[in-house]
């Protein structure tokens, strides 16, 4: 039976898994770990992909990532191929590292990311490697807890969505109990995380139309849409946080890149922010979009502006 070509497409998130050929050990001492999240920071600037949650076990891989640019094909190619060659070399081996493709699965950002971060953070416990997640080394549990690996992953635009990194460490916690989830992983070549609706968009139709492309370029859409808010263009890119501001703001944001065609890469670059920020911001606000119509409304208006 032939493979299913795997679906591709900025703006998508994926839960990796990559495992050892024949369940071989992938990291045989911290050395290899770090020469591991060394090809993760390189090739996510690389290739700009947004890196929200990962943990390397001794023998597999778990990664949560969204492409924004290039396909994460290129993204895996490049750490996959780099670890390995690297691995040969140090070990004195040949052959195969990893264990066939990669297990990529389309996840619903808007009703999974948080779980699924959890869910990976806590795969060491599951594995009865520790008893608590704090007690990792190599997980992003450590970067949303304290900092570290901060080159790999920015943990910022998530940590917005709790209270603090308190609330974020109780509510990982919380699912210790849940155990294994099946239905978090993929059971044939590849598989979606959601709804039904989530798979028909996440899907792109043989004869569908090509993504919106933008008339005009994002600075001049920003400025008018900052005039229509009858704001100054300076106080979105500036560093404000008063509700009204970082309310418009999450307008325009979510009005450029779900709306308009523009890529989350792009936006994060004009406004002088990391990607994972502007993904999460847009994230938590397509609840609001959705819920209230007076900001629908408003996201429509802005998004006749692009």
């Amino acid at each position: 039976m032939a493979r299913r070509p795997r679906v591709f497409a900025p703006g998508l998130l994926y839960h990796v898994m990559v495992r050892g050929n024949h369940r071989q050990k992938t990291f045989l001492g911290a050395r290899d770990y770090q020469a591991y999240l060394d090809r993760l920071a390189r090739y996510r600037k690389q290739y700009a992909a947004i890196i929200y949650a990962y943990c390397l076990m001794p023998n597999h891989v778990h990664l949560l990532v969204e492409t924004t640019g290039a396909s994460l094909a290129k993204f895996m190619q490049g750490v996959q191929q780099s670890y390995t060659l690297y691995f040969n070399r140090v070990h004195d081996t040949v052959g195969h590292l990893f264990q066939g493709r990669y297990k990529a699965i389309i996840c619903d950002r808007d009703a999974y990311l948080l779980a699924l971060i959890r869910y990976i953070h806590l795969n060491p416990v599951r594995a009865s490697l520790v008893t608590a997640p704090d007690l990792y080394r190599y997980s992003s549990h450590q970067t949303y807890l304290h900092g570290r690996e901060a080159e790999v992953l920015d943990p910022t635009g998530v940590l917005t969505l709790f209270g603090g990194r308190g609330e974020y460490r109780s509510f990982v916690l919380d699912g210790i109990g849940a155990g294994h989830r099946p239905e978090y992983y993929a059971v044939e070549e590849q598989q979606f995380l959601g709804s039904a609706e989530f798979r028909k968009h996440a899907t792109p139709e043989k004869d569908s139309p090509l993504p919106r492309q933008p008339k005009r370029a994002l600075s001049a859409v920003v400025k008018a849409m900052t005039a229509h808010l009858e704001l100054e263009p300076s106080v979105l890119a500036g560093g404000d946080r008063s509700w009204p501001v970082c309310a418009m703001r999450s307008h325009v944001l979510y009005a450029v890149v779900r709306r308009g065609g523009f890529s989350v890469t792009e936006v994060a670059k004009h406004f002088r922010r990391d990607p994972a920020t502007i993904s999460s911001a847009i994230t938590r606000f397509a609840q609001t979009v959705e819920s209230d119509e007076r900001v629908s409304k408003m996201v429509a208006e802005l998004a006749e502006i692009v």
